[in-house]
């Protein structure tokens, strides 16, 4: 059985387990959230009575309240505050000696793209939409409308800020070695980097987690155990890096940023000067000194690489003592690395034992390999040179995570790979719009397995090869050989005379049957030919013959008027007698 076979016919069960295991899961949910769980209707108040509101409003104008959030609006002899959350925007327009400002509010009904699904107390009820103040001071109404649009920047940017937020956790207080000194690694450098100068740090292995002290001890960075879901260890061979990185489970805040990964690195290699001196030569000839800096280079690696692998155990055993969880160090597989474009780069993805990781250069990529559903290849053509790995997660509120551009000399090394890790796959020749598919399918995923599940992806894993296996080969060598005998037979038609070139096309015809047993014999007597008729044209340095290599001789050689003409007719007056 050839590979592709086995990698089909495994695909069709990985497949089967697929829908089976996707209808058991979703037959208790039933309809599904569509995404829409944390969503609900909120309520906004301003002040906690008419005593809070501030003294401006009592002039009956429009006041932007910056420290309650609030516009106080005049409306009917009463000022009316609205948070800025119920306002949707304002606009102003100068209409002769007016200046009109517009504000819109928040209501349920309109064509508002992705926020139109804005849930609401009582959509029934009546909603003001919009007030249109007008007024003959324009330059108040400027400032009004100024203050409004950043009240509502400040807002939209605080509630942006407050959703990535969302998943980052306040760790435990790390827990320090106490009686013996912790196990140190010391000169390696961070990533994300701490404010300041770029210096080297020390890593230390405490009780219950890691701690990254800078030099000077004014800044420092602690990862628990306990959050600790991944530990990878990439050797500096053929690398500018050797690399310890911490994949955790939940992001953590750095400075002011938060991060999934921490990452310790130091670099494989010493910074080079170019010594223009002479004094070495005087010794030395030819290479000796770049074979000795290479020698001391690949010492530094070995040793390096031996530093990193043994601490990164060292933290594997820590933390496995600490959580009881087992932690074991993960390390990249270069041999079976792609190249593609997860983020905007072009990067080298390299698969682990649990994982499709890029280390090399932020932003980082790590994809744990049991969170994914399913794999599509796109843009699958023997036209294209490039083709796209889409990668769907059990967690259907996850966007796929997309890699394009992988060259399509890897594909089969991809498929093998996904094949051996049992994630189903799919081949398509198009790009998929997954934000539809994706909202589908969250909006019942049950019904989704039910009319199939990812049996629209289209082949399990090649479904659109020769079915037949057996024949693989033999059609293989018949298309190679009829294609072999085409070639002969029109390289020999232009050589030999008509009845040579049909006996040729005749013979090429019967080989792929392989009926005749004297064709062997033909074949010989034609080469015979060939050769004496090559001998024939040497000899006789192309005269009396017939081929094309003299004609265009004879065209060159009459570029000179007189003397072609001289020729021509001393040739016929040979003829003539």
């Amino acid at each position: 059985m050839t590979t592709a076979a086995k990698i089909r016919e495994h695909q069709i069960e990985l497949h089967a387990a697929l829908q089976a295991d996707g209808l058991a899961k979703h037959a208790e949910g039933g309809a599904g959230t569509g995404g829409k769980e944390g969503k609900g209707w909120k309520r906004f108040q301003s002040y906690k009575g008419d005593a809070a509101l501030p003294k401006e409003v009592e002039s009956m104008k429009i006041f932007v309240d910056r420290k309650a959030q609030t516009i106080v609006l005049p409306a009917n002899g009463f000022a009316v505050p609205f948070h800025i959350n119920t306002i949707k925007n304002a606009s102003k327009n100068d209409e002769g000696d007016y200046t009109y400002l517009r504000i819109n509010f928040q209501t349920p009904g309109q064509l508002a793209g992705k926020k139109e699904d804005t849930p609401f107390e009582d959509p029934e009820a009546t909603f003001i939409r919009s007030v249109t103040y007008r007024s003959t001071d324009g330059h108040r109404f400027d400032t009004i409308y100024k203050q409004i649009t950043d009240l509502k920047k400040e807002a939209t940017k605080r509630e942006q800020q407050k959703k990535e937020m969302a998943d980052v956790i306040e760790q435990d207080t790390l827990q320090e070695v106490k009686g013996r000194r912790p196990q140190k690694m010391p000169e390696v450098f961070v990533r994300p980097a701490l404010d300041g100068k770029r210096l080297p740090g020390e890593v230390e292995i405490h009780s219950n987690g890691l701690r990254y002290q800078s030099p000077a001890g004014s800044q420092k960075i602690d990862v628990l155990f306990s959050n600790i879901k991944h530990l990878f260890f990439q050797p500096c061979d053929k690398e500018l890096l050797v690399i310890l990185h911490i994949h955790l489970k939940a992001p953590i805040m750095i400075g002011k940023k938060k991060a999934h990964d921490v990452q310790f690195f130091r670099e494989a290699s010493d910074v080079q000067f170019d010594e223009t001196g002479n004094r070495k030569r005087k010794h030395r000839y030819g290479d000796e000194d770049e074979i000795e800096m290479e020698q001391l280079e690949r010492k530094r690696r070995q040793m390096l690489n031996k530093e990193f692998s043994q601490f990164a155990d060292k933290i594997a055993d820590a933390a496995t003592t600490s959580t009881g969880d087992t932690l074991e160090v993960d390390v990249p597989f270069r041999e079976l690395s792609f190249e593609g474009v997860p983020h905007r780069t072009n990067v080298r993805l390299q698969p682990t034992t649990d994982c499709l990781v890029h280390l090399t250069d932020p932003p980082f990529l790590v994809t744990t390999l049991n969170e994914v559903e399913v794999a599509s290849l796109e843009r699958v053509q023997f036209t294209l040179k490039q083709f796209d790995l889409v990668l769907i997660f059990k967690d259907f509120t996850k966007p796929p995570l997309h890699i394009n551009s992988i060259p399509s000399a890897q594909l089969d090394d991809v498929k093998n790979w996904l094949n051996s890790v049992d994630i189903a796959l799919s081949e398509g020749p198009v790009n998929l719009n997954w934000g539809p598919i994706m909202k589908t399918i969250n909006e019942s995923p049950y019904d989704f397995f039910q009319q199939g599940g990812w049996s629209f992806l289209g082949g399990a894993g090649g479904e659109n090869s020769d079915p037949d296996d057996g024949s693989e080969t033999e059609s293989e060598f018949e298309a190679d050989s009829e294609e072999m005998i085409s070639e002969q037979s029109s390289s020999d038609a232009s050589a030999y005379d008509g009845s040579d070139a049909s006996d040729d096309t005749g013979s090429g015809s019967d080989f792929g049957g392989g009926d005749d047993s004297d064709e062997g014999d033909d074949w010989d007597e034609l080469e015979r030919k060939a050769a004496k008729s090559d001998l024939k044209r040497a000899e006789g340095g192309g005269k009396g013959s017939d081929s094309e290599d003299d004609r265009p001789k004879k065209k060159s050689s009459g570029t000179n008027g007189k003397s072609a003409k001289a020729g021509k007719s001393g040739a016929n007056g040979k003829s003539r007698r």
